[in-house]
């Protein structure tokens, strides 16, 4: 039993309006046809009778002229022994009855053949009901010869002859039924065979149809499930074809937005972590900073003591000093991080800081690294200091160096770019090595404050994040990208200065 789901399928459907059109227009023309064969059946059995009644006619003439039985018996047998025929009467002119003869089959009919008298032509006249048809004709005697009033019926022979009597020949239906029962049957069964043909042609046609439909129905189902769906097979150029494709385009499109968005959503994730360390860090510099102010100030008071009393000891107070020196600049490098140093800004090229730097990055890099430097043909202008991109630039360049242990290539390059979620015009550094690379877990973390890959006491963990920290001031943005075994490259974005003709 179908189901409510398929029979509210639209190819179901279309299955039945097609099969039902095409049964209607089936029974129409079987219909038509049993009508015609019904019709031609009956014809040909009156034209079998009227031919028959005419030999019966022609052959009996001398026996009716002479009343001979005999005669009448030898004409009538061969009459008898066809199919059809159920009885055969011979009459003289007066309607008299000469001859008389009849199968068992029309004993078994209650009522003879009754009703008005139809005349078809001028010789033969036939009475028809449910179960009999009756031919009979007259028999004359004329002068021609019988062979030619047998072939040439015609007024003119018919003139002047004397009618001698006639004949009747009952012909059963029971053929006709049958004939017409077997053509029913057949017809019948050629429609169920065209039937079958045809709903199988149709199914396999609407399938190839509606089966692109089906699945692109599947698609979107899914799709508005969440689930990650494929692209959906273009199998046509109609419209269920550019339905499909429009659905890849749209399905291809909210894919993209999708990691458009789950990527700005882990850089705003990032953005908010490295905004938490920098305010910790900040805290923590800056009551730091309070605690090497006094601890400078008591050791200047030490020191003081100690050489107005002439007492040895003035060279660990240096020492102290020294110290006290370096964690300051340690806590200047947390305020860089935090973003609250004071930054010396103005417009510079960085092309011109690139190239004023070139020699010293050189010598930094060694004989081993290939350093390749290519600017971009025009002026990159942008407010920064100076001072604070060559510190970006020599800490980047440091750690490149370090990642090439072996040797490899360091290259800088400049150009101007607009990148695709924003509509303004960045000057763009990116500086690349060929490496050992990050993984994804060192990736992670690597502008957090006081991380580091290097060994103790090789590094403080806070370079790159003052490169972070610097970048972030200047309104800027640095993004990494780096694979283990397979390199670095950090692209730095810092906004162009736009001149009022739309220039850089």
């Amino acid at each position: 039993m179908l189901t409510s789901e398929i029979r509210k399928s639209f190819g179901y459907k279309i299955y039945m309006s097609f099969s039902l059109s095409i049964l209607i227009i089936s029974l129409i023309i079987s219909g038509g046809f049993i009508l015609y064969q019904q019709r031609n059946v009956k014809d040909n059995l009156i034209r079998e009778g009227r031919m028959l009644a005419d030999l019966l006619a022609h052959h009996s003439r001398t026996g009716i002229f002479a009343e001979n039985r005999g005669l009448l018996e030898d004409s009538v047998r061969g009459i008898m022994n066809q199919q059809n025929v159920l009885a055969v009467s011979i009459f003289a002119s007066e309607g008299k009855p000469l001859f008389h003869q009849q199968k068992k089959e029309y004993r078994a009919i209650e009522n003879a053949v009754s009703g008005s008298e139809n005349r078809v032509d001028q010789y033969h006249f036939i009475v028809e009901n449910d179960d009999l048809i009756s031919i009979r004709k007259d028999v004359f005697l004329d002068r021609p010869a019988a062979e030619e009033a047998l072939y040439f019926e015609d007024t003119r022979m018919r003139d002047g002859r004397d009618l001698i009597g006639s004949v009747e020949i009952v012909l059963s239906k029971e053929i006709l039924r049958q004939q017409i029962k077997s053509i029913l049957l057949s017809t019948l069964l050629a429609i169920m065979l065209s039937l079958t043909a045809n709903a199988v042609v149709i199914y396999f046609i609407i399938g190839s149809a509606t089966g692109p439909l089906t699945r692109l129905t599947e698609a979107v189902r899914l799709f508005g499930k969440g689930r990650t769906v494929g692209k959906v097979p273009i199998e046509s150029e109609d419209e269920i074809g550019r339905l499909a494709m429009t659905f890849n385009t749209m399905s291809e499109d909210l894919k993209k937005r999708e990691e458009e968005k789950d990527a700005l959503e882990e850089k705003l994730r990032h953005a908010q972590k490295m905004e938490a360390v920098g305010t910790l860090a900040r805290g923590i510099a800056h009551d730091f900073n309070n605690i090497l102010a006094t601890i400078s100030g008591s050791v200047y008071l030490l020191e003081k003591k100690l050489r107005d009393n002439g007492t040895i000891g003035g060279q660990y107070t240096g020492q102290i000093q020294n110290s006290i020196k370096k964690a300051q600049e340690l806590v200047q490098g947390l305020f860089t991080f935090s973003r609250v140093h004071k930054i010396n800004a103005a417009p510079v090229d960085l092309n011109m800081i690139i190239r004023r730097l070139t020699p010293m990055l050189a010598d930094m890099a060694g004989e081993r690294i290939d350093l390749r430097i290519s600017l971009s043909e025009e002026a990159l202008m942008v407010i920064a200091d100076a001072l604070q991109i060559e510190q970006v630039l020599m800490n980047l360049c440091s750690n490149a160096r370090d990642a090439m242990p072996d040797g490899g290539t360091l290259t800088i390059e400049t150009s101007s770019v607009m990148p695709f979620e924003t509509a303004e015009v960045f000057a763009r550094i990116l500086i690349s090595d060929t490496g050992t690379g990050m993984d994804e877990e060192i990736r992670e973390r690597i502008f957090e404050p006081f991380f580091t890959t290097k060994d103790v006491g090789k590094g403080t963990g806070l370079g790159l994040s003052i490169v972070h920290g610097i970048i972030k001031q200047h309104k800027g943005n640095i993004e990494l990208q780096s694979k283990k075994g397979e390199g670095t490259a950090f692209r730095i974005l810092l906004p162009l200065i736009v001149k009022e003709d739309g220039k850089t």
